[in-house]
Order: structure tokens, then C-alpha cells, then sequence
């Protein structure tokens, strides 16, 4: 059976089966093309009004006022789509133009909702940027989108689409305030933020200051100069001090040599006997204990004593030794202060000290003493006042160089201390320096985020205008009643044929020498035609009659209704 089937489609007699069934084909045709005809003029026809809105330039240049919404214009329009097309958007404009009201019976809101989705459509209009294919471009190149929305009725198309096209418009200024808002808003937190760093930062730093005043790196170099300062007048100062003390010890010999009661004559002599004895016992003694006392010059002197005392009478020795102890006692000072303790001339002082402290005491005479009261001699007044002075200089001096070795030591350990506090420190100042350039950095931007939001506000920013409002749609969008027509007719006759050719598969009988040959193997000798009777060339046409009839009454029946329905109120 399927051999069989398989030779009757390679031999089927295409143009026989349609000559055949020709009748079969004209009516499933005709049946087809009124069926097209009457789902097509049934279909409902559907309306489009589009607005076509503006991508417009911010009126202030950008060089002068950034503005703080930085997304590219076609981003931004999808974000504004998904703002607009939101539930509660959609469900006002349904009730305020009451869209829909056969669905609100039958179907959800929400499925009501996601079919007017599907009815408004935005498309985006583009400038030729000369062939740039960067997505940066692309997007720059934005400068208009149209906004449309079907429905069955032109009128509410029409309002829906100038509705719509309002809130495009202030979903837009909305989206771009709140951006901006929202910048100034986080930029002046982080300015807060920074600002209580910085303030932070500033609290350790003063600790810091204050700990370690003094010592700080910076000053460093200040505190060095300072030492060096110090170590020189401490220098100068031990200097002047070495010299003060050597003329404090001369002044002293000099005084020790001078009678304090004693005028100078012209020629420096002592001018009173006393004062005379006293020279030459001091002479006596020095040159007694350089020279011996069997020497020329000490035998003379000693007869110069002894002669003056004859002269003299009764005289007061031990104010003489007493005299001459304190004389030989300051040179030994000062020779200690000079040279030392093993120094020739100390032991020679001590030698004549101890001399004279083994000497026995002289008897006391009243009838000579040496003179009492405040000195009188000029020059040893005056060598008197200039020891004062030296010593009060000397104890400046030594005043000033406690002074100056508090402030060495001082100087030196807040240098010795500036290493080990300078790593906290010069972090605590990087950190501050970069906190405070950060909060700087962020109250510029803060100050330019508060103009743009004013900018923003006032609309002088990238706005939208409707440049082609809503029209009143004309005709509709769709169906597209020409094509689906021309589509129909092609359907019905294609069904047709498929008919035709069906049938006469179907069908078992041989019609012409070619099935018969396949059939039996030979050919026919003859071929008679078939001898129609009257009556079935009757019955014939009478099939033919019913088949065109009914044909004709189903196309004018739905014709009429077509007409009926769609006939324009007069």
C-alpha cells in the first residue's frame, strides 16, 4: 500500500484532477475568500497618536556650570520609561479616561496594566554623528523620542498620548531635581564627615603640640641655632669669667701691698714712719725667704728695721705681724688660684706664713698702733672699688653662666627628644593635610552640586519640549485590511487546489490510458469517452446550479452584514 500510494503522488494528473474537481476548488475557494473577508472586516481597527518631544541643551554652558546629572540621555529616558510606565501611573490614566471596559469585566487589573504596556511604545530619534560607533557617541547622539499609544478610539488615543507626554515631562524635571538634590545632599554629608576628621586630626595634633612644645620637628632647626647661641655666650661668658677672676686676684696683691691708711707721696714712698716699717718688714720677708738671711740686701734691710724702730721708739709689732700675716696669706691665694698647689711660689708663701705663725706674739704697745677708721690712702680706694666691681662682675658672670648651662642641657634634650616624637607627629600632619584637602575638595564640589540644583530648579538645565503634540489619528494603524485580503485570497485558492488534488487521490477509478497502463501493464487498443444520459447532464447541471447559488448567497449575506454593521450613522 504505501508503494502504491507513493506511485499514485509521483503519477497524479495535476491539470486532470483540476479539470475533474474544478467545481470542488471553486467552492472551497469562495467559501475561504468570504470567511477572509468577514474575519478581516470584523477585525476592530486601531488608532496611533505620537507626540515627538525635544532632547533640549542646558541654557547655561557647561564649561561655566556643571551639572550633576552626568547619565547619558538615552540611559535617562529609560529610566524615566520604567517611572512612567508603574502601576499606579497606568491605573490613573485607565480611570481617568476609562480605558478598557470590557476587559475590567473579565480580566484582572493587573493583566490590564501589562496590556497597555504593550501599547505604548517609545522610540528614540538619533543625529547622523558621522559614523562614530562608540557607545559614548551613541548616546550623546540622542537628541528627540516619540511617544505613541494605540487604542480603538482616535479621540482617547489621542488624550492618552498628551497625558502620557505630561508625564514624560515631569517625570523628567522629577528625575533630574531629585539627582541633583540627592548630589548635594551626599556631598554635603562627606563635607560634614571630613570636616569632623579634620577637627578630629586638629584635636590630636594641639595635644601633640602641647605634650612635646619645644620639641616639635619644626622646630628643630630654631632650637639648634638657639644651642649654638648658647654654647658661644657660654663660652664668652667662662672667658670673661677666667679673666674677671684674674683681675679680681691682681687687685688683691694689690691691695695687699698698699696701706690702706697710708698717703702716697710724688715718688710712691710711704709717707709716715708707720707705714715705711711696715714696707720694709714685708720687703724683709720676701727677700729673707728668696735669699737667706745672711744675704747683703737682707742684712741691710734688717739694719734699715732695726735703725727706723730706733727712731720710732715703742712700737705696735703685732699689728705690724697682723698686717703682714694678711698680706701672705693673699698672695698664697691668689699664687693657689695662678699656678697650683706643688707651684714654687705657693711653697715659698706657705714657707713665710708658717714663719711668721711660729714667730712669738709681740707685746701689744700701746704707744704705736696702726692707724683705725675708714681707709684714706686714694689708690687704695680706688683699687678697692675696682675689687667690688670685679667681684660683682664675677658673680654675674658666674649667674650667667648657671643660666647658660640650664639652657644647654634644656636645648639639648628637646633636640635629643625631636627624632623620636617626629614619625607620630609628621603622620598626625599628612593626615591632617590630606583630610583638610579632601574636605576643601568636597565643599568646592558641594558649592558647585548646590548651583547646579539651582540651575535644576529654575529649568536651565537639559529639558524636554514638545516640539509635534498629539494628532488627531486619521486613519487607523492597524489591521492592515489590503494585506490580510491579498493574504486570504492566496490562502483560499491554495486550499482549493489542495482540495482538488485531494479528491481525485482519493478517488479509485481510472480516468485516462496512462492509469490504466500503471494499472494492468498495457495500453488500450481504444479509448470511448463516457456517454452522459439526459438525466445526469440534468442532475449535472442542476449540482452546478445549487453549488454557484449558495455560493453566491453566502457572499451577499455576508456582504449585507458588513454593510449593516459598519454603515456610518446618518
Amino acid at each position: 500500500m504505501a508503494m502504491e500510494t507513493d506511485d499514485r503522488l509521483i503519477n497524479i494528473d495535476i491539470m486532470g484532477a483540476l479539470r475533474r474537481r474544478k467545481w470542488y476548488g471553486i467552492v472551497v475557494a469562495a467559501i475561504g475568500i468570504a470567511a477572509t473577508v468577514g474575519v478581516v472586516m470584523n477585525l476592530k481597527a486601531t488608532y496611533q497618536s505620537t507626540a515627538t518631544i525635544l532632547i533640549e541643551e542646558p541654557d547655561v554652558p557647561a564649561d561655566l556650570v556643571k551639572s550633576t546629572v552626568s547619565t547619558f540621555a538615552n540611559d535617562r529616558l529609560q529610566v524615566i520609561q520604567q517611572r512612567v510606565m508603574t502601576s499606579q501611573h497606568l491605573n490613573e490614566i485607565i480611570d481617568r479616561f476609562g480605558l478598557y471596559p470590557e476587559m475590567q469585566v473579565k480580566m484582572p487589573r493587573s493583566a490590564i496594566v501589562n496590556s497597555m504596556r504593550g501599547k505604548v511604545t517609545m522610540e528614540v530619534v538619533s543625529a547622523d554623528i558621522g559614523g562614530q560607533q562608540n557607545r559614548r557617541a551613541q548616546n550623546q547622539a540622542t537628541i528627540a523620542f516619540n511617544l505613541s499609544f494605540e487604542h480603538e478610539d482616535p479621540s482617547v488615543a489621542q488624550q492618552v498620548t498628551n497625558r502620557l507626554t505630561d508625564i514624560y515631562l515631569a517625570e523628567n524635571d522629577k528625575t533630574r531635581q531629585e539627582k541633583a538634590a540627592g548630589t548635594t545632599v551626599f556631598l554635603t554629608e562627606q563635607a560634614d564627615k571630613l570636616a569632623a576628621d579634620v577637627q578630629s586630626l586638629e584635636k590630636r595634633l594641639l595635644e601633640v603640640k602641647s605634650k612635646y612644645n619645644g620639641s616639635l620637628p619644626e622646630q628643630f632647626n630654631f632650637n639648634t641655632q638657639l644651642l649654638n647661641q648658647a654654647q658661644a655666650q657660654l663660652l664668652q661668658s667662662r672667658s670673661d669669667m677666667q679673666i674677671l677672676t684674674d683681675k679680681k686676684a691682681f687687685l688683691q696683691n694689690q691691695l695687699a701691698t698698699i696701706s690702706p691708711y697710708t698717703p702716697m707721696m710724688a715718688n710712691g714712698r710711704p709717707a709716715t714712719p708707720q707705714a715705711q716699717l711696715l714696707q720694709l718688714e714685708l720687703q724683709y720677708s720676701d727677700m729673707s725667704a728668696k735669699y737667706g738671711a745672711k744675704h747683703p740686701d737682707v742684712v741691710k734691710l734688717q739694719r734699715q728695721i732695726e735703725g727706723l724702730k730706733a727712731q720710732m721708739g715703742e712700737v705696735d709689732n703685732a699689728s705690724i705681724d697682723r698686717a703682714q700675716f694678711d698680706t701672705l696669706q693673699a698672695q698664697l691665694n691668689d699664687a693657689l688660684q695662678r699656678y697650683g698647689e706643688k707651684h714654687p711660689e705657693v711653697v715659698k708663701l706657705r714657707r713665710q706664713l708658717a714663719e711668721l705663725a711660729a714667730k712669738p706674739a709681740a707685746p701689744s704697745i700701746s704707744k704705736l698702733t696702726a692707724p683705725q677708721g675708714p681707709p684714706d690712702n686714694p689708690i687704695y680706694i680706688q683699687l678697692q672699688a675696682q675689687l667690688s666691681d670685679a667681684t660683682a662682675q664675677l658673680g654675674g658672670v658666674t649667674a650667667r653662666i648657671a643660666t647658660l648651662e640650664k639652657n644647654v642641657e634644656d636645648l639639648q634634650a628637646r633636640i635629643l627628644q625631636t627624632p623620636a616624637i617626629e614619625a607620630e607627629y609628621n603622620s598626625l600632619q599628612d593626615q591632617h593635610r590630606a583630610a583638610l584637602q579632601r574636605y576643601q575638595s568636597f565643599k568646592d564640589k558641594e558649592a558647585d552640586a548646590q548651583v547646579a540644583e539651582n540651575m535644576e530648579q529654575q529649568s536651565k538645565g537639559e529639558t524636554f519640549s514638545v516640539i509635534e503634540p498629539p494628532q488627531f489619528p486619521d486613519s487607523p494603524v492597524s489591521p492592515n485590511r489590503k494585506l490580510l485580503y491579498a493574504a486570504g485570497l492566496m490562502l483560499s485558492m491554495m486550499l482549493g487546489a489542495a482540495v482538488m488534488i485531494a479528491l481525485d487521490m482519493l478517488d479509485a477509478r481510472i480516468y485516462d490510458g496512462r492509469n490504466l497502463m500503471h494499472v494492468f501493464g498495457e495500453m488500450p487498443l481504444v479509448s470511448v469517452p463516457y456517454i452522459k444520459t439526459r438525466a445526469e447532464v440534468k442532475a449535472r447541471r442542476w449540482r452546478y446550479a445549487g453549488m454557484a447559488s449558495l455560493t453566491i448567497i453566502c457572499a451577499i449575506g455576508i456582504s449585507s452584514f458588513l454593510y449593516i454593521k459598519y454603515l456610518p450613522p446618518m
